[in-house]
């Protein structure tokens, strides 16, 4: 049975199907049919749209959730409808979820399972998910008890081939290729700081390596671009959640002067912007942004099928004189051509 990540535009479908959970196996959740029933259409369409994901089978058969608790993802709400059990639909919908949440770096997993759930508790276990101890009165129901569950979660290290270039988590012995493009006076004129050091870019690789979590606002990911013919770093590019909550990110790339005019970054951008922000993270929108006299890099904006949103006249004093930059966004919906930081993305790491 198809899976599939439901949008704003559910709100309504996945509104009938979970009264219809909460009617049907009342003492499995900590909510009840008649508190959800007063939700309004907005809160149904920001459940669907928001900063965790549900995940439906078919034609809304069967639901499962995950949300943000603090700093934590918290599987919620999975529920098979009984036409469509004995299927593996509550297995796949877990699945679901823990891919969700292992892509996105986290280390663990939580839910919580009812004494009426008793199905759902062996399918947990089967899975993987273990006790942590912490047990209360089911809220919906006080005679119920629940209990709390925990999976840890496992990654594989990030990587992307495209026709020319490797895509991939930094090393340590990236460091010299990493300083070499830092340390550049080219690179350096539309980044804010100074052409780096040794030590400052030790520090900055050690961030790279070390930054791998994308689920919560502030999150960035910088990754390795090497060529693949002789393995040569020749850039980087970062990826920046600038919103969890409205599923918001900014794209940057630095190379170095001598891969300049061969089309690195517009193929490394690209490749980011299609298999992670849009693909794996399922962003709705990111932006890409650069000092305005830096020609070079807003091309590659307007390459990866990015529309320009605002010329932003001298926002900022930046090494003696005032700058000013150019903005540029893409909808995940309009994506299709080929592609930082807040700190202005294309131009400033």
């Amino acid at each position: 049975m198809e899976l599939r990540r439901i949008e704003v535009g559910d709100g309504a479908r996945l509104r009938e199907l979970r009264l219809a959970a909460l009617q049907a196996d009342p003492g499995a959740f900590g909510s009840s049919h008649e508190r959800e029933a007063a939700y309004d259409d907005r809160h149904w369409k920001m459940l669907a749209g928001g900063p965790g994901a549900v995940y439906v089978a078919g034609d809304f058969e069967g639901m499962a959730g995950v949300y943000l608790d603090g700093e934590q993802p918290r599987l919620w709400g999975m529920w098979v409808a009984p036409r469509a059990r004995g299927r593996g639909v509550g297995r796949a919908l877990v699945e679901a979820v823990t891919d969700w949440a292992r892509v996105r770096a986290f280390g663990r997993l939580r839910l919580t399972v009812s004494d009426a759930a008793a199905a759902a508790e062996r399918l947990y276990r089967g899975l993987g998910f273990a006790p942590t101890g912490l047990e209360r009165p089911l809220e919906s129901d006080p005679a119920l008890r629940q209990r709390e569950y925990a999976l840890e979660l496992v990654r594989a290290p990030r990587r992307m081939e495209t026709e020319r270039l490797t895509i991939r988590e930094f090393v340590p012995a990236d460091l010299g290729a990493l300083h070499a493009i830092h340390a550049s006076e080219d690179v350096a004129r539309w980044l804010y700081e100074d052409p780096s050091t040794l030590e400052g870019d030790r520090a900055r690789l050690e961030r790279r390596i070390g930054n791998v979590r994308f689920g919560l606002s502030g999150d960035a990911l910088g990754l390795a671009v090497e060529r693949r013919e002789d393995g040569t770093l020749v850039g980087d590019v970062s990826l920046f959640l600038t919103s969890a909550e409205h599923r918001q990110g900014e794209l940057g790339f630095i190379f170095h002067p001598r891969h300049h005019g061969r089309g690195y970054a517009t193929e490394a951008a690209g490749t980011m912007l299609r298999e992670l922000a849009f693909g794996t993270f399922e962003l709705h929108r990111v932006t890409g942004r650069a000092e305005e006299r830096n020609v070079a890099s807003l091309r590659v904006l307007e390459k990866l099928g990015m529309r320009r949103e605002a010329h932003v006249v001298e926002n900022e004093l930046v090494k003696g004189e005032w700058q000013s930059e150019i903005a540029y966004a893409i909808l995940r919906a309009s994506r299709g051509a080929g592609s930082r930081r807040s700190s202005r993305p294309a131009a400033r790491p």
